[in-house]
């Protein structure tokens, strides 16, 4: 993976394919969701929190696989789900800090992505040296997709703070063996049922509440990665 600055000087003559990038997530049994994923993804994908053992901080993620190396989701190079992260819909561009300024954010792509040719897909920038209607497009989604990042950051940390995310040890059946989950979270609706009638007005006024019932339902899609497992037995 090569990320540069996207520059027209450099650049000028670069096209990108539209579609995922899922060689990315070929190895990947999760993937960050931000909230506004929750909703369409929740039919197709098990929602869940996973914590870092480092900083302690929780984030949430899709499973795609029930172990470390496996993604379920992809077969052959192709996706099977309905359902794609918005995270392999951002490939073959990223924002980075600015070298000159690490408060500002520029684009940048991955220029050994299979997406990038010289020969196959939109172009980036015109004969002037100025962004194309595509890049336009892709820019102000990639910039959409980093403050709906910043308003999950949010959230997850509310979650936290709010004691409303307890660790769940799941058994799995597949076939002739069982597989057991450990060290993922879920939100404990015991306790959000407790919460007192400001602290729960508090997560409606912020429109948290459908994301919280999201990330809940797609609990039931763990029967998914389990069918989903056997099929490739």
């Amino acid at each position: 993976m090569r990320i540069m600055p996207l520059h027209p000087d450099q650049h000028s003559k670069l096209k990108v394919r539209e579609g995922g990038e899922f060689a990315l997530l070929d190895k990947e049994h999760i993937v960050p969701l931000v909230v506004h994923e929750f909703i369409p993804a929740a039919t197709d994908m098990p929602i869940v929190f996973v914590k870092n053992s480092d900083t302690g901080e929780f984030q949430a993620v899709a499973m795609l696989g029930v172990k470390p190396g496996e993604n379920l989701y992809i077969e052959d190079g192709k996706w099977l789900g309905m359902y794609v992260p918005g995270l392999l819909t951002q490939a073959p561009f990223r924002l980075v800090p600015n070298a000159h300024n690490q408060e500002q954010l520029m684009l940048a792509i991955n220029e050994e992505s299979p997406l990038v040719s010289e020969d196959e897909g939109e172009a980036l920038f015109n004969e002037k040296g100025e962004l194309t209607e595509f890049l336009e497009r892709r820019k102000r989604g990639i910039e959409a997709y980093f403050e709906h990042t910043q308003i999950t950051q949010a959230f997850v940390k509310l979650l936290a703070e709010l004691d409303l995310l307890a660790e769940r040890s799941l058994n799995i059946d597949m076939d002739d063996q069982k597989i057991n989950l450990t060290g993922i979270y879920f939100i404990d609706e015991k306790k959000l049922g407790e919460l007192s009638d400001e602290k729960f007005l508090d997560l409606k006024k912020r429109g948290f509440l459908p994301v919280i019932y999201a990330h809940l339902m797609s609990l039931n899609q763990m029967r998914r990665l389990g069918r989903y497992r056997s099929s490739r037995a």
